[in-house]
């Protein structure tokens, strides 16, 4: 018999080594065309498991925002003429919000800078849009759609350097440029096609602690206010993003209803905070008022207890984190998901989801230790920690829970998006096939595609009504045929195909009586192998090839598929 013919290679490799393996079975109906060309990009795994429905995203390196199937089929296309800053949501009203990148004006040089923001209908019409983007003010990363239709935005103020040492920061810390970038949240109602009034602000600069200067402002004991942020914290191991103008680097914000509460990703602190949004906005600039009686402190945060002075260092747990919000439906609701990125974590370089559990009180409020850093200690779950499940993303991203109970993950960085089931098992993947705006052929490594959050929803969401979906053509040239693996063991093959791994070969017995087509297949769905099965014994080498969990698909002379999943190990 001929050797193999090898057309990838094995991708994964895990690190525990075991000398057996388990053979679970799995059944398609679907007719599978063997294929040269290896799946690099677009649905590159598609199993029955996947909730049905579409995804949304919007590359960092394009104009562009997309919805498309299971399979990659393109289902809408909104081409904006400006790159995203950096977020983009599909609503329940059928409009997408998104923020943008106008010409910039001021002085503020993250990659994360936006300026712009805007509602659009499913035709890609401007419904609503709004620029701040002066030489003193900018907004920036995201923004959220509240209930009542108004907006919550990230800006940057200016803050100059008479003002931040009067606030008491070390004068020898601050940018040679005489400012750094202030943190405000503002909700605006949107007025118009272009309008906005601002209906409440809450401003970093009132929550200041330091214990540099004793004459200057906000002078106290850092570990004895933890609802207040260090202005002299120092920097932290997470590579920052101009930590020396900008301290806090906010990179994601959440509105919670029912607790009338902001959720806050603080990625220079390595930090999630939860403020309180019921207060008026001159509570928001104190330390009393509101539903929970501390004005525009800061209620709650976790991530990183050496930021207030109640943990050490070595004892992080979030860095360089994006994408936190709450989980709104099902077993998990009221919990906050969190994808930590692991930029700057000492070690290996990975990526977490996490699903944190705050302590809470029955009114909303947050208990306060006397001493230690606010609690839990680690989060209720976590992907991404166990053998298979190794991902990393250094920058952007996010998590979403799904109405069936799987979590979709946006892999930001390399264009990564993949769903698991509730046993963390992949169940779906895509790789974004764009280089910037340019569709990829198939075959092709994608880069340039990275993307700051991605969003699935179920065919049934609200905000599909009244729109007349029709799939269209995959993004990537060339694509391959869409196939899906099922879940569902097919009992009518399972005494009738066998496989052992058998000194680095695998020994498959084929006792269906006629010829069988094997291709091979790691778990992001990239071709590998393909070989030719006779009646009877047939010998496959696989001694060569690293160990990780693959999918073995068998189609029979009239075309029939049906597939294994094999963990195969050494």
């Amino acid at each position: 018999m001929s050797e193999p013919y090898v057309i990838g290679t094995f991708c994964n490799s895990y690190l525990y080594k075991m000398k057996y393996y388990i053979l679970l079975l799995f059944f398609s109906t679907q007719v599978f065309i063997p294929q040269l060309t290896s799946q690099t990009i677009g649905t590159t795994l598609n199993t029955e498991d996947a909730l049905d429905g579409y995804t949304f995203f919007s590359p960092f390196s394009g104009t562009k925002a997309y919805m498309v199937d299971n399979c990659g089929n393109l289902i809408n296309e909104w081409d904006r003429g400006t790159r995203p800053g950096l977020a983009a949501y599909f609503l329940e009203s059928g409009l997408m919000l998104r923020t943008y990148k106008p010409s910039p004006v001021g002085p503020f040089t993250s990659a994360s800078n936006s300026g712009g923001i805007e509602l659009v209908d499913w035709d890609n019409n401007t419904v609503w849009s709004y620029e701040l983007n002066t030489p003193t003010q900018l907004s920036h990363h995201d923004a959220v759609m509240m209930p009542n239709g108004n907006i919550l935005m990230l800006t940057w103020q200016l803050i100059g350097q008479a003002e931040l040492i009067a606030l008491g920061r070390d004068p020898n810390e601050i940018a040679p440029q005489g400012f750094a970038w202030n943190e405000r949240i503002i909700e605006v109602e949107p007025v118009g096609t272009n309008e906005v009034n601002i209906v409440w602000e809450w401003n970093i600069k009132d929550h200041y602690i330091q214990d540099f200067d004793a004459t200057q402002a906000n002078f106290g004991v850092v570990s004895e206010h933890p609802e207040l942020f260090n202005i002299n914290l120092p920097e932290l191991d997470s590579p920052n993003s101009h930590s020396d103008l900008d301290y806090n680097h906010f990179n994601a914000i959440d509105y919670n209803e029912a607790l009338d509460q902001i959720l806050i990703s603080v990625r220079n602190s390595d930090e999630i905070w939860i403020i309180d949004h019921s207060t008026t906005t001159e509570e928001a600039a104190g330390h009393s008022g509101g539903r929970y009686g501390k004005g525009g402190d800061i209620l709650y945060r976790w991530g990183n207890g050496s930021a207030y002075e109640r943990a050490d260092i070595s004892e992080e747990v979030l860095y360089g984190q994006h994408g936190a919000h709450w989980i709104r439906e099902g077993a998990d609701a009221g919990k906050i998901l969190i994808f930590n990125n692991g930029n700057g974590r000492p070690g290996p370089d990975f990526s977490l989801i996490e699903v944190l559990n705050p302590i809470q009180d029955e009114d909303g409020s947050y208990p306060v230790p006397d001493t230690e850093a606010f609690g839990p200690e680690t989060s209720e779950w976590i992907y991404g920690d166990g053998v298979g499940e190794s991902f990393y993303s250094a920058f952007l991203s996010n998590a979403q829970r799904l109405p069936n109970g799987n979590t979709l993950i946006n892999s930001g960085s390399p264009g990564d998006i993949f769903e698991i089931d509730a046993n963390k098992e992949k169940v779906w993947h895509y790789v974004i096939p764009l280089f910037g705006d340019t569709p990829l052929p198939q075959g092709n490594d994608a880069n340039n595609n990275s993307t700051f959050r991605a969003y699935k929803f179920p065919k049934d969401f609200k905000g599909f009504e009244g729109i007349d979906i029709s799939p269209g053509e995959p993004i990537e040239i060339n694509p391959l045929p869409c196939d899906v693996f099922s879940s569902v063991e097919n009992k009518m093959y399972a005494d009738k195909i066998s496989v052992f791994l058998k000194q680095g070969r695998l020994e498959i017995s084929n006792v269906l009586g006629e010829s069988l087509a094997l291709s091979i297949y790691d778990m992001n769905g990239a071709l590998v192998l393909e070989q030719p099965l006779v009646q009877g014994v047939n010998s496959v080498d696989v001694l060569s090839k690293n160990s990780g969990v693959y999918i073995l698909r068998f189609v029979s002379e009239d075309g029939t598929s049906f597939t294994k999943k094999l963990p195969l190990f050494y």
